[in-house]
């Protein structure tokens, strides 16, 4: 994230690309079949404190934040501090909309259709969140430091940090499923796919352009 011209457009897509991803990872929690990594660490916080999964959230977020500010304090931007106030209650509305709106007894065919939607839900959000280039959210700078800190790739950054995720959270009670390892398998490829969805937006609001704009 290199330059913030035309900044409040900028968070704005950046605020429609958070909810649009929150929209599908919190269908995962409610379908009961897993959860992306972050958000499996976001179960087990709140299980185990009694907060709600936007407050155990937003707590994750302070926590994260408080470790770039003394690590990298470069890398926080506009976005990341954006991205810490929104999220919180994004996540506590979709819980109570999905809470509300799934039936508890639902054909598995239905279940394996909904995830499946969910994937392409929160690939269309990460490449809108992306694409507004406003700054990433505090748990995404985490395995990026620690790349810029270790004798390691990225990928691999990321991949432990993920799995760090994956085991505190499972560890204090968050749910770890089938849908865990589609959303995985899925996010990439659907993110390249749908990146032209989000050009789109972006042009749309102003933003410079891009090719595929």
């Amino acid at each position: 994230m290199k330059h913030f011209p035309l900044l409040p457009q900028r968070l704005f897509v950046l605020l429609i690309g958070v909810a649009v991803t929150e929209f599908g990872s919190q269908l995962f929690v409610a379908l009961d079949v897993g959860a992306d990594p972050f958000m499996i660490l976001v179960q087990g916080v709140s299980r185990q404190t009694g907060l709600s999964y936007g407050q155990a959230s937003t707590v994750l977020m302070l926590l994260c934040l408080a470790g770039i500010f003394v690590f990298d304090r470069r890398q926080i931007h506009p976005g990341t501090i954006f991205c810490m106030f929104c999220l919180g209650p994004l996540v506590d509305f979709y819980a109570l909309l999905f809470g509300r709106l799934l039936p508890q007894q639902r054909p598995l065919a239905l279940t394996m259709v909904l995830v499946m939607l969910g994937c392409i839900i929160v690939s269309i959000g990460i490449g809108i969140s992306v694409r507004s280039d406003a700054g990433a959210c505090a748990n995404d700078l985490v395995p990026v430091i620690a790349h810029d800190r270790l004798p390691l790739a990225l990928r691999w950054t990321r991949m432990l940090w993920d799995f760090g995720c994956i085991l505190v959270g499972f560890m204090l009670g968050g749910t770890l499923g089938v849908g865990t390892l589609i959303a995985l398998t899925l996010y990439g490829p659907g993110l390249q796919f749908f990146l032209p969805v989000a050009n789109r937006l972006a042009c749309a609001v102003g933003l410079p352009a891009d090719d595929a704009c």
